[in-house]
C-alpha cells in the first residue's frame, strides 16, 4: 500500500516533537522567575537580588550626596511635591503627602506637617496622612524593593530614559501649578500606565548606573 495513502503515520511524530519543545520552553521560562513573584509583582530589577555588595551601604556616606547631587533641588523644601523631603533620613521615612503645602484654592488652614516639629514618630505621620515610601512591610529583599515608591520610581525612569530632545514631551508638565499625583506603592502599577515618562529624577535625566545601584542597594537591605 502506498504511503501516501497514510499521512498521519509520518506527521504525529513531527508533532508529539513540536509540543515536546513546547512544553519544555514553558517549563524554562516559569522556572527562571524567583519563587512566588506574580505577573503584578514583577516590576523591579530582580537582577539586583543576585549580587550582594561587600558592605552595607551607609546612608550618610553614599546615599545622602547621591540624593543632594540629584533629587534635593525639587524634594528638600516645605513644599516639596507631595511633601516628600530626601533632604535627611527623616524626612524618607516620613513618607508622602497628596495635600499641597501651599494652595491658593484652599479656603480654609489645615494642620501644619513641619518635619521634627508636628509629629514625633513614623506612626504619627501616617496618622496626618503621609504613606510610606519605604518598604513597611515583611522585611526582605524582594519586598524591601517591591514596596518601595523610591524604588518603583526610579525603576521607571530608568525603563523610560529621557527623551533626548530640545524640548520637553508635553506630557512632563514643568509649571508651577502641575497636577500632582502621588502614589503609594499598592497603586504604582496604575500610575506606571498612565504616566510612563514620569520616573524620577522627574523631568530630567536618570542616575547614572552607580548612582542607581547605590540607591536601589540600599533600599534592598531595608532602606536603614
Amino acid at each position: 500500500m502506498s504511503c501516501h495513502n497514510h499521512p498521519t503515520h509520518y506527521r504525529l511524530p513531527y508533532q508529539l516533537l513540536l509540543v515536546g519543545v513546547l512544553v519544555l520552553l514553558v517549563l524554562a521560562a516559569c522556572s527562571s522567575n524567583p519563587p512566588s513573584v506574580t505577573v503584578e509583582q514583577s516590576r523591579v530589577d530582580y537582577g539586583l537580588l543576585l549580587t550582594i555588595p561587600e558592605e552595607p551601604i551607609a546612608f550618610d556616606e553614599q546615599v545622602r550626596p547621591v540624593l543632594e547631587r540629584r533629587c534635593v533641588v525639587c524634594h528638600g523644601c516645605a513644599d516639596a511635591p507631595c511633601q516628600l523631603k530626601l533632604s535627611s533620613y527623616e524626612g524618607i521615612d516620613r513618607g508622602a503627602n497628596k495635600e499641597r503645602v501651599y494652595n491658593g484654592a484652599r479656603l480654609t488652614g489645615i494642620p501644619p506637617t513641619r518635619l521634627f516639629i508636628d509629629a514625633n514618630s513614623v506612626e504619627e505621620w501616617r496618622q496626618m496622612g503621609f504613606h510610606p515610601v519605604l518598604n513597611e512591610r515583611d522585611q526582605t529583599p524582594q519586598a524591601n524593593l517591591e514596596n518601595s515608591v523610591v524604588n518603583l520610581m526610579l525603576q521607571l525612569k530608568k525603563e523610560n530614559p529621557q527623551p533626548e530632545t530640545e524640548l520637553l514631551t508635553d506630557s512632563l508638565d514643568i509649571s508651577l501649578d502641575k497636577k500632582q499625583t502621588c502614589t503609594p506603592a499598592e497603586d504604582f502599577s496604575e500610575y506606571k500606565k498612565k504616566y510612563p515618562l514620569w520616573g524620577m529624577p522627574y523631568a530630567l535625566p536618570g542616575l547614572t548606573e552607580k548612582e542607581h545601584k547605590t540607591i536601589v542597594e540600599w533600599l534592598r537591605q531595608g532602606g536603614l
